[in-house]
């Protein structure tokens, strides 16, 4: 959740001035008009025709209607068709303050669900009634104006609707008691009371009076105030704000920008109070935050949220005037002065009385020094890989009906959410600008990058969303300049819908991402494999061997070479990026016309033209465009795109599968089992309820096996060219980092001689109020759009996922300093994350499973690396081993770091920084966890704690081939019971606050599963224990076990030395043995220095001398599970150069 930004405020011109000086209640000058009453009207704006689910209930979208001034006539306020009831509780009696009007009445109403009460006196009535009957008066005069004309049209049809005694009750105000108050004697205030309430309960059953501005203010009522999901109706009123008090030296004097008001604080302070001005709001207070509205235009323009640092003060000491109040938070600072002493005192009642009530778990102190509470009962799901994850995430989106909040690290429009990318119905942008068509508010943060260091393009993402429509709001942050922050980055990937629905965790939505738990290699229908056993072999480019070693190509894949744009054809769509002009004109090239291709299914285009200088730009910031020029390179690039056209389908026609096979991957799949179904229209849509359910596999050890099959069955039958990774979704980004952004549907990497990097992530959903706190956790400065949701009522949440979901206590934590969460205070930061993952691994029990992209946490005397995640791990394995028990530490983290370069060259300095820590903190010096348990006298770490990584095999172009799968994974399971998730990783850069900003959840479980730990029995969370036992069996290859008992392992018990050493350390060696055997892969530890990297890669392996071998031996590996070569460039400095671009960095960039 956000607050706002407060710029606007300086330009306001409105001053409110009271009746009087001793007035109690501020009155606003008075417009003449008014419509009557409208009781079917939304609050805010005049929707004559919107009709609520719910007529006794304001529903919660109506904040997002366009906002009204607070005397426009069409704002309409109240729940439609509900009366209010007023009843004069109790008074409060004065002569010797008040004169005049001794007597404070207490009056309580209420409207339909909501009860409040304000405090007023008689002159305020008297004004009320006064008020009205020049209103009243002014309808009868005859203003020479349209809009005046059109009011008292208005209201004369109104009357005509009525007749007899109606028409006059509906003409006239109700008898007021025209008595001085100074005049009722003791004795008769019962009977005065008696006579206000009534004058007021007739009052508001007259509709044209009830909606009079005068009236809303009177009452305390604005267009927040009866919206249910708000909560309950608070405190409200109007007050005067002091400019720039938001964010204290933004209003005062500061030289037209050269200063900033803080070259001290006293001068500070004197320019404010000397240059500051007083504005005109409305202030609100509600369940969990306060806000202000500013009355010119109805707009929300700031929210302050109750947290740990909320305070609240006054008097001459505080803020040196009497009447004028100072509120606090961590991220805001407001001064606002009311129209009385009694008022002030109301006002800190009040916020008091929240702050220690209904905000409490927010202002006190929580576990892991975590903005918010531990949540018992919540429920929460997981997703394993992008496939499931990014469905979910879609069908949730599908299922939004207010608004969507997403914050991103980074987000490609163009991605699908489903596959096989077939017509755009699942592309993210598409989505997304369906619902928001549908009228749901859709409000995107997106981490603003340094462009010359990395090349994510949010400026793109940015124009591509915000253009498609407006009600997309986009919002890039931090501005480097002004906040002076280059190097670190909003890191969170969050997805809220309806504040009641959250996913987070290491999955970005963008390119890539995507993977199932088969982890292919080539794609569908990338290549053939028919012309593969006459062509020479091409060695492949890889994370290993990243330039490859070109052989001499056979001469017709020069064509194919010559263009890396994926051909639509087969979708009935041109590619995209092509910016020539069509042209019927025919070239001089002439290409033979290869033979039709056999199409055996119908597919819609994947997307229309997306180049980012043919979008509409009236609903977002762009630059200025660029003139086009035309000349006669024009007619040049469309000869050649026309020659690389005709190339591609004379390589495809070469390539086409006579077995309707299109990869090696599909093959392996039918001679499975699997059989192929006949051709069939397919439009995108897996069946619902085949989405997460497999009901293929029953249910093993209590858990419930994703919906792969859906997937598998899916795309089989499917061929040309469907895709799974359209464009630069297929990407190897060791092989070649991301560019030309703008450019989607253009391959980053050569298909026929490039494998995809597979990637295993992990994801979660949680509802309810977790879900409401994580949309609170992103409070950035200037982000206006947001209002939290009320905690209440969250009983019965209806839900929009077919996955299992379970229940479990969570806790949503996270890292936040002042440049990414706005904090006043520039010591003030946030590392929940860090605590939570210290406190949980010196707690655990029996076994420690982390997943994470890096390991780069020393000893605590380490002066380079802070965290101390290695530390807890250190301790927690030096308690087991002198108490002789049982305890495991498993560790999976990607074979390589992911960044472009090849390793031993130039081009790999940064992957050699990012190699130097993490081998830094596993072996290799003093500070490394393996051997401070070595020198603490344990002779074999690996007992308690091994490292590995993950790594497959396919076939491209005939050719045996493998890649790592690159974990990016941000998770921690503790004893079947506690799951840390998010996106944080391992190193300082995520766990130390004022670095980059992270988000996860500490997840514990409230239901449970028999299970069994070292042998005996045990309780294995339903969440925890699931989600650990699906990753061993992904990691081990044996997802597609039908039952228990077809499982050939048994991973029920992680810990017991029979499946510890003989199954997980015993399969994951066996499968480094063959990899390295059969591709001299890398790491490797046969190369333990350049010189015998150098060595390695000139030997040909296995893979190319004799593939038929090779094949066998590939036959052996089980699962993806392989050893981290921990003997891997042991020999070398891979520190940077101190005289190379990232031997200048710091070394907190790389840690």
């Amino acid at each position: 959740m956000t607050d706002t930004h407060i710029n606007g405020s300086v330009h306001d011109d409105i001053l409110m001035t009271p009746t009087s000086p001793d007035s109690d209640f501020d009155v606003l000058p008075t417009d003449h008009t008014d419509l009557g009453d409208s009781d079917g009207l939304s609050p805010g704006e005049g929707k004559e025709n919107e009709v609520f689910d719910d007529p006794k209930v304001i529903p919660f979208r109506t904040i997002h209607n366009t906002p009204l001034k607070f005397k426009s006539p069409q704002r309409k306020v109240f729940i439609p068709n509900e009366d209010i009831q007023v009843k004069i509780v109790d008074y409060e009696r004065s002569v010797t303050t008040h004169l005049l009007n001794p007597n404070l009445y207490v009056i309580q109403l209420t409207h339909g669900e909501f009860t409040w009460e304000i405090k007023k006196r008689y002159k305020h009535i008297q004004h009320l009634h006064q008020q009205l009957k020049i209103y009243r008066a002014s309808l009868n005069v005859p203003f020479p104006t349209k809009a005046h004309r059109e009011r008292r049209t208005s209201f004369r049809n109104d009357l005509a609707s009525s007749s007899g005694d109606k028409k006059a009750k509906r003409s006239a105000l109700p008898r007021f008691p025209n008595k001085p108050e100074a005049l009722v004697p003791y004795e008769d205030v019962d009977k005065r009371k008696e006579q206000l309430q009534d004058y007021l309960n007739n009052l508001l059953k007259i509709r044209l009076y009830r909606n009079h501005h005068e009236t809303v203010n009177f009452l305390e009522v604005s267009q927040l105030s009866f919206v249910k999901e708000l909560g309950d109706k608070g405190k409200e009123g109007p007050i005067l704000k002091r400019t720039g008090s938001t964010r204290p030296g933004q209003g005062s004097c500061n030289f037209c920008g050269l200063l900033d008001s803080s070259l001290c604080i006293r001068c500070k302070y004197i320019c404010t109070d000397i240059c500051g001005k007083w504005r005109n709001r409305w202030l609100f207070v509600k369940d969990t935050y306060m806000g202000y509205i500013r009355p010119k235009d109805g707009s929300v323009k700031c929210v302050l949220l109750f947290d740990g640092g909320f305070e609240v003060s006054s008097g001459i000491y505080t803020t040196s005037m009497s009447r004028v109040l100072q509120i606090t938070n961590l991220s805001r600072q407001l001064v606002i002065k009311c129209w009385t002493r009694r008022k002030r005192k109301e006002w800190i009642s009040c916020l008091k009385e929240i702050a220690n009530g209904k905000a409490k778990e927010f202002t006190q102190k929580n576990r892991y020094n975590s903005f918010a509470p531990n949540r018992e009962s919540m429920r929460a799901a997981w997703f394993v890989d992008g496939c499931t994850y990014m469905a979910a995430v879609a069908d949730a989106l599908e299922s939004a009906e207010e608004e969507i909040f997403i914050a991103d690290w980074w987000l490609s429009p163009e991605i699908y959410m489903k596959r096989p990318a077939l017509g755009d119905t699942w592309r993210l942008d598409t989505i997304l600008k369906r619902k928001a068509e549908e009228g749901v508010k859709i409000f995107v943060l997106l981490y603003k990058e340094v462009e010359l260091a990395m090349g994510i393009n949010s400026y793109y993402s940015k124009q591509r969303l915000a253009c498609s429509h407006p009600n997309i709001k986009v919002l890039r942050h931090p501005d480097h300049a002004k906040a002076g922050v280059f190097l670190w980055a909003h890191h969170e990937k969050i997805v809220v819908i309806d504040q009641t629905y959250a996913f987070l965790g290491g999955i970005d939505l963008c390119y890539g991402r995507w993977d199932d738990y088969n982890h292919r290699l080539t794609d569908l229908g990338s290549v053939s494999q028919t012309l593969g056993p006459f062509l020479p072999s091409r060695r492949k480019q890889t994370s290993s061997r990243p330039l490859g070693e070109a052989n001499h190509p056979h001469s017709l894949l020069h064509l194919a070479v010559a263009s890396n744009v994926v051909s639509l054809g087969a979708l009935g769509g041109s590619s995209p990026c092509l910016h020539g002009e069509e042209t019927e004109e025919t070239t001089d090239l002439e290409i033979p016309e290869p033979p039709p291709l056999q199409r055996t299914v119908t597919m819609a285009s994947p997307a229309p033209d997306l180049v980012a200088s043919e979008m509409p730009l009236e609903n977002a910031k762009c630059d200025t465009p660029t003139m086009e020029r035309r000349n006669i390179m024009d007619k040049v690039r469309q000869t050649t795109e026309n020659a690389k056209s005709k190339g591609k389908e004379w390589i495809h026609w070469l390539y086409q599968s006579t077995d309707f096979d299109s990869s090696d991957e599909e093959t392996q799949e039918v001679e499975s089992g699997i059989q192929i179904a006949e051709p069939v229209e397919y439009n995108g849509n897996i069946p619902k309820e085949e989405r997460y359910i497999n009901e293929d596999m029953p249910p093993a050890d209590g858990e419930i096996m994703r919906y792969h099959s859906s997937l598998r069955n899916s795309v089989v039958g499917l061929s040309g060219m469907a895709k799974l990774w359209i464009g630069k979704d297929y990407t190897n980004f060791i092989v070649k980092d991301f560019q030309n952004l703008d450019l989607p549907y253009q391959d980053l990497v050569d298909r026929n001689t490039t494998p995809r990097m597979p990637w295993h992530d992990i994801g979660v959903m949680v509802q309810g109020a977790a879900a409401r706190d994580l949309e609170k956790a992103k409070f950035s400065i200037p982000y206006p759009y947001l209002l939290p949701k009320s905690y209440n009522n969250l009983d019965n949440i209806k839900p929009v996922l077919l996955t299992p979901v379970r229940s479990v206590d969570c806790q949503v934590v996270r890292s936040l300093a002042q440049w990414s969460g706005g904090f006043l205070e520039p010591d003030t930061l946030e590392e929940g994350i860090h605590e939570a993952y210290v406190d949980i691994i010196t707690n655990a029990k029996h076994y420690v499973y982390i997943e994470n992209q890096f390991f780069i946490t020393l000893a605590s005397t380490s002066t380079s690396v802070r965290n101390q995640i290695g530390e807890a791990l250190f301790k927690r394995i030096l308690r087991a081993h002198k108490e002789e028990a049982v305890f495991r530490v498993f560790v999976i983290m990607p074979l390589l770091p992911g960044f472009e370069g090849e390793v031993g060259s130039p081009s790999g300095r940064a992957l050699h920084a990012i190699t130097h820590w993490n081998y830094s903190s596993i072996c290799r010096g003093k500070e490394a966890i393996l051997n401070r348990l070595k020198e603490a006298g344990i002779s074999d770490p690996m007992e308690y704690i091994s490292f590995y990584g993950l790594r497959t095999h396919s076939s491209l172009n005939g050719d045996p081939v493998s890649e790592l799968i690159y974990v990016h994974s941000k998770l921690l399971i503790v004893d079947d019971n506690i799951v840390i998730c998010g996106s944080a990783n391992i190193n300082d850069r995520s766990l130390l606050g004022k670095r980059d900003s992270e988000i996860a959840v500490v997840l514990k479980d409230c239901e449970f599963d028999d299970g069994v730990m070292n042998g005996n029995p045990y309780s294995s969370g339903k969440f925890a224990g699931s989600l650990r036992r699906y990753l061993f069996k992904e990691h081990l290859g044996i997802l597609d076990a039908r039952s228990p008992n077809d499982s050939i392992f048994d991973v029920r018990d992680p810990i017991i030395a029979s499946f510890y050493h003989d199954t997980w350390r015993q399969i994951a060696a066996e499968n480094t043995r063959i990899h390295e055997e059969v591709f001299h892969c890398l790491p490797s530890d046969r190369a333990t220095n350049f010189s015998t990297l150098k060595k390695l890669q000139e030997e040909v392996p296995l893979s190319i001398s004799d593939r038929g071998a090779a094949m066998k031996l590939l036959s052996g590996v089980q699962g993806h599970l392989v050893c981290l070569p921990l003997e891997f460039l042991k020999d070398e400095v891979l520190t940077p150069n101190a005289v190379t671009m990232e031997g200048i960095m710091p070394t907190s960039l790389w840690t």
